[in-house]
């Protein structure tokens, strides 16, 4: 059997493991749990971060896992420009709910904002989706990052470098265009930036 050289293995498995450990669904927990404790304390922050988290991750990635299952999608990480699309659409609708049930809910206008911004980065994802195939990995690495610096301060900086790992993770994967990569931290920098502050 002929082996793979040891280097590429190990090359793979870390970008692997990178891609996994910083899906997007998983910083969507992470992001709506960290700024809704920040914001409203522990025990109310611990329930609006599951309520939000229930619209803006449970839900679509539920709904993935099931079209994954029966065919309808490739993969969870949807490497199908094609697919992107539908499950896109259905992110938004799902994420814009949950806006709305924060709103309700009478959330500090931290989380709020942070739930605004998931739904303008959703739509704008969805709209290149209709003609590129842009990084969504390094989007919301790049858009979670900006969101901790604002809401952390300065010190947030030190997790600067993840957008660059989960660049590279996805393009020695092959998932990716090193182009598709920079524009999807530049663009999810940008847009998680301008929403989350114009929400605030």
């Amino acid at each position: 059997m002929t082996r793979v050289p040891s280097t590429r293995s190990r090359g793979e498995h870390v970008a692997h493991v990178i891609s996994e450990v910083l899906s997007p669904v998983y910083q969507v927990f992470f992001m709506l749990y960290a700024v809704g404790i920040h914001a409203a304390g522990l025990t109310r922050g611990l329930l609006l971060g599951t309520v939000a988290s229930l619209f803006a991750g449970g839900i679509p990635y539920l709904i993935l896992a099931a079209g994954v299952r029966r065919g309808r999608f490739t993969d969870m990480h949807l490497s199908r420009r094609d697919q992107r699309p539908v499950m896109l659409a259905v992110g938004l609708v799902s994420v814009s709910v949950g806006l709305a049930v924060v709103a309700l809910l009478d959330a500090p206008r931290e989380l709020f904002a942070l739930v605004g911004a998931m739904v303008a980065g959703v739509a704008v994802a969805l709209l290149i989706s209709a003609f590129w195939k842009i990084s969504i990995h390094t989007s919301v690495t790049a858009g979670s990052v900006t969101i901790l610096v604002v809401v952390f301060g300065p010190w947030a900086l030190l997790l600067s470098p993840l957008p660059a790992a989960v660049g590279w993770a996805r393009v020695r994967l092959r998932a990716h265009s090193l182009a598709q990569v920079l524009v999807g931290a530049a663009v999810g920098a940008a847009v998680a930036y301008g929403a989350f502050v114009a929400l605030l």
